[in-house]
């Protein structure tokens, strides 16, 4: 660890953005790795097809992976925080699944992509999910508006707007 500076490693903050499905989280990836540099910046999504393959089952929609996905998110995350380096990670994930309220080491900030419910239905249907799907997700963002996460509004936005807001909240310097 030669050159590593204790403070640094130990002033890493894990940011989450989170959401329901369709709520824009996957959309804003790129946006937001380049308005925020010295970030990393992650994409939950990007490992539900080898998760699946490894699986045998679809990790996008079988809770029988989801285990599973916390704790390769959960190494991932802690191997970077640990080198020193915030972290930005898009995706449905919460505070505890990173060790929150458990005396972890590192910082951790949650905020929510806060869509409308006709919007969220809307883009949900587009996707072709199911009348359930739908109400667990509108469920799940009913949670989210009383979960006390930084809300971060999405409708009538563009992601660009979007994104220039979650790289201030997370402490970037986005362009204007």
């Amino acid at each position: 660890m030669s050159g590593m500076n204790e403070d640094n490693v130990a002033s890493a903050t894990l940011h989450l953005l989170t959401g329901p499905w369709a709520s824009g989280k996957s959309t804003l990836v790129p946006i937001l790795a380049s308005l925020l540099p010295g970030v990393v910046v992650f994409d939950w999504d990007v490992v539900l097809p080898g998760v699946s393959a490894a699986s045998g089952r679809d990790a996008h929609t079988d809770p029988s992976t989801w285990g599973g996905l916390k704790e390769i998110w959960a190494a991932i995350i802690h191997s970077v925080l640990a080198g020193g380096r915030d972290v930005l990670l898009c995706g449905p994930a919460r505070p505890e699944d990173f060790g929150a309220g458990s005396g972890a080491r590192h910082p951790i900030r949650c905020a929510y992509l806060e869509c409308g419910d006709e919007l969220l239905a809307a883009r949900l249907l587009a996707r072709g999910e199911t009348d359930a799907a739908i109400a667990d997700e509108l469920g799940e963002m009913a949670a989210l508006r009383k979960s006390g996460h930084h809300p971060v509004r999405v409708e009538g936005r563009t992601p660009d707007e979007i994104a220039r807001e979650v790289a201030a909240w997370v402490g970037g310097r986005p362009t204007a």
